[in-house]
């Protein structure tokens, strides 16, 4: 019993926080029409364009404006009520949605829209994500952010699963137009859960410009090797996102499948996800979290290895599904070191950070994807892609030595490097007593 506790999913926050509750809640309303998205958009401009290249375009775009707008989400944090924030941002995406809708229902939808609502739903989706990372450590105690990070990684796992599998056969029954109305619903009921919530002010008045608030963030990551090698990881990790982009041109191409099929391709990474967070009651006691992290980082990759290995529908399913569950443990960790470990007073430039450095990730990925599949064909760009990814946690192992000899009973990042002259010094690196 003490063994399946630490496995199972910790449901504490849920029962001890009334504001988390409400969050949780919003995130998995607006998620499940979100996932519809993940199937809608890259079908449609590869139906438009019959090109891969736009698909990557279009994500790159998306990325790089959330890139921009995470700066602007950690300063509006800082000195506005986060609740309106997060409302207006949301609000403003769903009208982006509902005009996908009415482009999609045209007789002949302009590209240019796509675009145009890829720019407002990463302005919008880039500072919500980061006001509402900033508002969850005001809402629990330090010991449950790991518990937090699952049950917000499991929101986002759900509708990630759910909502492309269901996006797939609504767009084969009703088309695109259809999966886009469907989000801006979703969408607007979550902005009405976000205006239950009480006032969030934020916790201290600004008292630097924008800019300078930005510049300390950087700063405080860069000091903090631990936090900073994170963040890194994060990166990198969010390279593998790219892999969104091959999926139209590979499932039409080598695999012979439809919408249908395309739907549940996009939601199978979603699917180990959310084994991953059932399972990650571990996550809160692990002693080693930097060395899992790497782990988690390992089986993201090479899941998408995996994937591409063959034409076979069932492998491909069952190595995208590999691939989210390692993304999600990885995620689950870096987020609670993330959270147990910044200074409060650098908590909303931080989430600025994180959210840029996901955001970066994820458009450079959809790049380097691109190019994959324009110097290999395609029946193997998903397992050189994936192989990518190998390369890049292996060199990071190696490089960060801070993070890997991370450990949490030291008590703070500080004390990592105390850890990290401990582990190589009396104890060693190999001695296999160290290992959790």
């Amino acid at each position: 019993m003490a063994l399946l506790g630490k496995l199972t999913l910790d449901l504490d926050p849920l029962r001890s926080s009334r504001e988390f509750r409400y969050i949780f809640t919003a995130r998995v309303v607006s998620l499940f029409g979100l996932g519809f998205l993940i199937v809608a958009v890259p079908l449609q401009v590869y139906e438009i364009t019959a090109s891969t290249a736009h698909v990557a375009a279009v994500s790159t775009v998306l990325g790089l404006t959330t890139f921009g707008a995470t700066f602007a989400g950690g300063i509006l944090a800082d000195r506005y009520d986060r609740r309106r924030v997060i409302a207006l941002a949301r609000g403003c995406a769903g009208v982006a949605f509902a005009v996908l809708a009415v482009n999609a229902f045209l007789p002949d939808p302009r590209l240019w829209v796509v675009y145009l609502a890829a720019i407002i739903d990463g302005i919008c989706g880039g500072i919500s994500a980061t006001v509402l990372m900033s508002v969850t450590p005001t809402l629990l105690p330090r010991n449950k952010m790991a518990a937090a990070g699952a049950l917000m990684a499991l929101t986002g796992d759900l509708g990630a699963m759910i909502g492309p599998a269901l996006g797939g056969v609504v767009i084969a029954s009703g088309g695109v137009g259809l999966a886009f109305a469907l989000a801006a619903v979703t969408t607007a009921v979550t902005t009405f859960c976000i205006t239950r919530l009480p006032p969030l002010p934020p916790p201290r008045a600004a008292d630097e410009s924008p800019l300078r608030a930005v510049a300390g963030g950087f700063r405080y990551a860069a000091g903090q090797r631990v936090i900073g090698g994170v963040l890194v990881c994060g990166f990198v990790t969010m390279l593998l996102a790219g892999w969104t982009v091959l999926i139209p041109e590979y499932a039409a191409d080598v695999l012979g499948v439809g919408a249908s099929v395309t739907g549940l391709l996009y939601a199978a990474p979603a699917v180990g996800a959310v084994l991953g967070s059932l399972t990650s009651g571990w996550t809160g006691t692990v002693r080693w979290s930097g060395r899992a992290v790497f782990v988690g980082m390992l089986l993201s990759a090479a899941g998408l290895v995996g994937a591409g290995a063959t034409a076979a529908v069932a492998v491909t399913v069952i190595g995208l599904a590999a691939h989210g569950f390692g993304e999600a443990v990885a995620d689950i960790l870096r987020y609670a070191i993330v959270q147990k470990h910044t200074a409060e007073e650098y908590g909303a430039r931080i989430a600025g950070v994180w959210s840029a450095q996901v955001t970066a990730g994820a458009s450079v990925g959809a790049v380097v994807a691109a190019v994959v599949a324009a110097l290999v064909p395609i029946e193997s760009a998903l397992a050189v892609y994936g192989g990518t990814g190998l390369v890049a946690t292996v060199l990071l192992f190696v490089v960060l030595k801070r993070l890997r000899g991370f450990d949490e009973h030291a008590g703070s990042v500080a004390d990592a490097a105390h850890a990290q002259v401990v582990m190589s010094g009396e104890k060693g690196f190999h001695d296999g007593s160290d290992r959790p």
